[in-house]
């Protein structure tokens, strides 16, 4: 009786020793957690938090704990790789919990109103690089150098932009070589006038007509509008009256509108665009409700342009032979300054 007595007292010992050693690893794991958080390291913070839950897998406190953390590392990893609409997204969630620490709650409110700041000249910057892009394949060098020099200026003045400097100045160099380019061509002009002329003639007969006529086309079920050269031939409107195609033999345009059915970020919809483009894109821009894709296959050059709004998208896509560059560069740019999405 007396050693059954014995070894029942050891038996209660033991696991009121084990349970403190696991209360003690609970709470030193949750301290560590805490204190990272206070350092801003996110990411050493859920795996002190995962360790805790190892130890008291249902303890509610701890996963809140490992929950915002994780959270704040995704949306913080989200904004350094332009994702803003998703980061976005997850500072929200994080700013809302109804429980949780209060100091990553507030931090979380920090990061939303630095990127909203952020995006108004992120959005705006993003459509001066499409128009200098645009301005360049047209030939307006000047105007281009122009809308360059007032876009560094912005750049010089605001550390958000830093991100564009390498862009623009990409763009110098392009614009300074196709001018050092066109140069050339005047200097061997000058030599030769007759050569000049027929030189000059032939590529005045190449470029579009300043004088070109357009005709605008309004979709009556995603209200988008849409301006084409009169020149083309309008196609058959489908059944569901989602767009239309209008074309020639080298020139086709095809726009049209879809509904957000699955929710889907304009992130998304860019990346599953870009996975399906088996050459190198040329040029790429991705802002908070549009993006361009434009890129050469099969000896055609295809410019890609999708709208993007909460309940509607709106898309239009040109394509034509990449030898006529200098004839429907100006028409591509005309239709894409004078396009108005019903996507907001």
């Amino acid at each position: 009786m007396k050693h059954r007595s014995t070894f029942l007292s050891v038996g209660i010992l033991c696991i009121t020793l084990l349970t403190s050693c696991a209360s003690s690893d609970y709470q030193n794991a949750m301290g560590k957690g805490i204190d990272s958080i206070g350092q801003q390291d996110y990411h050493q913070a859920a795996i002190y938090f995962e360790v805790a839950l190892s130890e008291q897998a249902n303890n509610k406190k701890a996963l809140t704990y490992f929950e915002q953390a994780s959270q704040m590392e995704e949306g913080i990893d989200l904004y350094h790789q332009e994702k803003y609409v998703s980061s976005l997204d997850a500072f929200k969630a994080i700013a809302n919990q109804d429980d949780g620490l209060i100091t990553v709650q507030k931090e979380a409110r920090k990061w939303q109103m630095t990127i909203l700041d952020e995006q108004e000249e992120l959005v705006a910057t993003e459509e001066t690089i499409d128009t200098i892009n645009q301005l360049i394949s047209i030939e307006e060098y000047n105007r281009a150098l122009e809308e360059i020099q007032s876009l560094n200026m912005k750049l010089q003045s605001e550390d958000a932009l830093s991100y564009y400097k390498d862009e623009l100045a990409k763009l110098t160099k392009r614009v300074h070589k196709s001018l050092d380019e066109l140069e050339d061509v005047n200097v061997s002009a000058s030599t030769d006038q007759t050569e000049g002329k027929a030189a000059t003639t032939k590529k005045d007969t190449e470029k579009v007509d300043e004088g070109i006529t357009y005709t605008s086309y309004t979709n009556e079920r995603f209200r988008f509008k849409i301006e084409y050269p009169s020149y083309l031939t309008a196609g058959s409107p489908p059944t569901n009256g989602d767009g239309l195609t209008f074309y020639n033999e080298e020139l086709e345009i095809t726009v049209f509108g879809s509904h957000n059915v699955r929710d889907e970020t304009i992130e998304d919809i860019y990346q599953q665009s870009i996975d399906t483009i088996s050459v190198p894109i040329a040029y790429d821009r991705l802002a908070d409700n549009w993006f361009v894709l434009s890129y050469v296959e099969n000896g055609m050059i295809i410019y890609d342009k999708f709208f993007y709004g909460n309940d509607v998208f709106n898309r239009f896509i040109i394509t034509y032979p990449e030898n006529k560059q200098d004839v429907y560069g100006p028409v591509t740019t005309h239709i894409s300054d004078t396009f108005v999405p019903s996507a907001n």
